[in-house]
């Protein structure tokens, strides 16, 4: 796929097949991925793969939280309040949220079938796997900075690769989970959660395109 194309095409797909990626496609993306620049080439990213028995334990473990409404406790905390953030990125956002229910039928006031589809997302929209981004507690935010170009480049390369993928905040919210089953330390704090699989192509989840904003009002230009 050329990459122009990757970059217009690519879209957050959030419903899965339950079968596994093979893991020379993942190796291959993540080669791939891993070139992405840094400060200095510091390289500070760190990547845990989750597949079979440890999603499994992922999964469940996270389910009877999120099922008895555990808040979480993110290694960094959600940005969910709208004061904090500008007039146009709250609009944006509700635009999103209201075209990805409206898209699945479910209506603003449906709690219960609002909850059911929080509790897919943390079941990775259906697939047995998930990338997990972390990094050291000492490092800022050029670090995150740095991590998100990774990021970028492995939903490009999932993309060029034939599956889908979505970055998800909401797998991290219960960080002590992932280092239990990854066997990290304390120190080591997550970012950023992306499932990747093999999507449904006729799932209405998945052919969602929402808006950007135009050139026009993004960029500007100072000879």
């Amino acid at each position: 796929m050329e990459l122009f194309e990757a970059l217009l095409t690519r879209t957050s797909k959030r419903d899965f097949e339950d079968k596994p990626v093979p893991k020379e496609t993942i190796d291959k993306i993540l080669s791939a991925s891993l070139r992405a620049p840094s400060w200095a080439n510091s390289q500070p990213w760190e990547i845990a793969v989750s597949t079979g028995k440890t999603s499994e334990f992922i999964k469940k473990s996270v389910y009877k939280l999120a099922s008895e409404d555990d808040p979480g406790n993110p290694d960094f905390p959600f940005p969910l309040s709208p004061a904090l953030w500008l007039d146009k990125q709250n609009a944006n956002m509700f635009e999103t949220g209201k075209l990805i229910y409206e898209s699945m039928g479910i209506l603003r006031d449906d709690a219960a079938k609002r909850k059911d589809f929080a509790l897919y997302n943390q079941d990775f929209f259906g697939s047995q796997t998930a990338i997990y981004i972390y990094m050291d507690e000492k490092l800022g935010i050029w670090s995150a900075l740095d991590s998100g170009m990774l990021i970028q480049n492995i939903l490009l390369g999932t993309h060029a690769a034939g599956l889908g993928a979505c970055p998800q905040a909401y797998i991290v919210r219960y960080p002590d989970v992932l280092r239990e089953a990854f066997k990290l330390p304390g120190s080591k704090k997550f970012l950023l959660g992306i499932s990747i699989g093999f999507y449904k192509k006729d799932s209405a989840a998945n052919n969602i395109k929402t808006s950007r904003v135009e050139l026009k009002d993004a960029v500007k230009y100072y000879d």
